[in-house]
This record gives C-alpha cells, structure tokens and sequence, in this order.
C-alpha cells in the first residue's frame, strides 16, 4: 500500500522539477495541478480498505475523518499549537536580530493563512493514509513510538523529490531541518490520533495548520529570509517529542487495528 502511494505520486512531482530547472517563474500554476502528491495517498488508503474490508472498512476509515470527539485539551493542542510554535519562533529570531521581516502584522497573516488553509484541508489527503490506515496497523504489530518513527521516517521519504527542485525544497529548509522537524510533528500526530481514539479529523486538522501557518507567517527559510525560526521550531519539536517519547502510549491506547492488511 505505502509502495503504491510512492508510485502514483512521486511521478507526479517531475514535471514541475523539470520546470524549475527552467527558472522559478516557468513553474506555472498548471504545471502544479498535474500533482497527485496531495490526492494520491487517500485514494489508496480508501482503496485499500475496501479491498481489505470492503464497504465497511472503507466507510469506517472516511468515518474517521469525521470523529471530532476528543478531550478539549487535545482540540487546542490542534488549533492553537501550530500557529504558536510557528509565530513564537519567528518572534523568537526576530529578537535575536536573525530575521528582519515584520513579525506583527497579524490581520496580514490571518488573510494568508484562511484561504491556504481551505485548499490544504480540501486537497491534502495523507491522514487519512499515514494516520488513518497506516499507523493502526504499525501499531497492531509494534509499540507506538517505534511504529511512529518508522512512519515518520516514510513520510519523510515521500516528499524527498521536493527537494530535487533547482535550489532545493520550494520552502528553503535543508534536508536536515526537515528531518528534525518532520519526526517530531509526527509523534504529535500520533499524540493526536490515540488521544483521541482514532480520529483522523485532529491530525488532519493539526497537519494542514502546520502548512498554511508556515506560508502565511515569515517562517519557512526561502521566505523569511532566514533558517533561524525553523531551526528554533525544530528545538522546541524535539523537545516537545523527546517528551511525548516518554509516554508508552503516546497519549493513550492505541485504537484496534481494523481487518485485513
């Protein structure tokens, strides 16, 4: 299943890296709607619970996304996490004199971050994937940490061929600052979906929050100008996950992996 979403996606990718060779500005927008980086791994996840449940497996899986019950503190966690981390860190370099953009004008970041926000949330489809399918069954075989580091580890993977752009990833970020930042926003993210008994809705939420955030505040190193706040974020990740690390179950049980492989 993780082979088949590789497969259809990572393809997808190669036009708009063949024209970013060409210079930035021959990147046009058509050329990134051909991507099936964002759609490619719920359809297969969906897919694949049907074939391994049929309807019901399916249906229980899109259910999920849907689950929005779950303890107050885990909702402010997913709404109010991302947009803190991400402005703290800006602010933070900010002060030490390693970012010189304009770290006030919230009603400017606001109207960035809600329309990015919505298309994020309509388009991208990975929860439902690497949170929805994937990880019950890691964890149906392992301990949650060690089923969260090696998801971690392949979501890392799958958006390797950004970084195969002319000049690296469209963000700035190094391959190492991703990395650093990639694992522990995943041991959030199964935080998330056990503590809240499997819903797929949390993590989903919290995900495309971290991407529209980062867009919308001076924050990513390509447009802020500066790998300090990413490099600050990527502290307090570590260590928000060396301590989520520490809980066995991260967060709570981990729900029963559903039937079928």
């Amino acid at each position: 299943m993780v082979a088949l979403i590789f497969a259809l996606s990572w393809p997808s990718v190669v036009p708009q890296i063949l024209a970013s060779w060409r210079g930035a500005a021959a990147v046009p927008g058509w050329v990134k709607l051909l991507q099936v980086l964002l759609v490619a791994p719920g359809l297969v996840a969906v897919a694949a619970a049907a074939v391994n449940g049929g309807w019901p497996g399916a249906r229980d899986l899109l259910r999920r996304l849907l689950r929005w019950r779950a303890p107050a503190a885990l909702w402010a966690g997913a709404l109010l996490g991302p947009p803190l981390v991400i402005w703290a860190s800006s602010a933070a370099a900010h002060a030490l004199g390693r970012l010189d953009r304009d770290v006030t004008a919230f009603p400017r970041f606001a109207a960035a971050f809600l329309p990015t926000f919505l298309v994020y949330l309509l388009l991208n489809t990975e929860e439902l994937a690497w949170r929805g399918y994937v990880l019950p069954r890691m964890q149906a075989r392992w301990t949650p940490l060690r089923a969260t580091l090696v998801l971690g580890a392949l979501w890392t993977v799958f958006h390797a061929p950004y970084f195969f752009m002319k000049g690296g990833h469209p963000g700035g970020t190094t391959p190492l600052l991703f990395v650093l930042t990639v694992i522990p926003v995943a041991l959030v993210l199964t935080s998330l979906f056990n503590g809240s008994g499997g819903s797929v809705l949390l993590p989903h939420l919290f995900h495309q929050s971290v991407n529209a955030w980062a867009e919308a505040i001076p924050f990513l190193p390509r447009f802020a100008g500066s790998h300090w706040p990413m490099a600050i974020s990527a502290a307090v990740l570590l260590a928000l996950g060396a301590w989520l690390a520490t809980r066995p179950s991260l967060g709570a049980g981990p729900p029963a992996a559903p039937e079928g492989r």
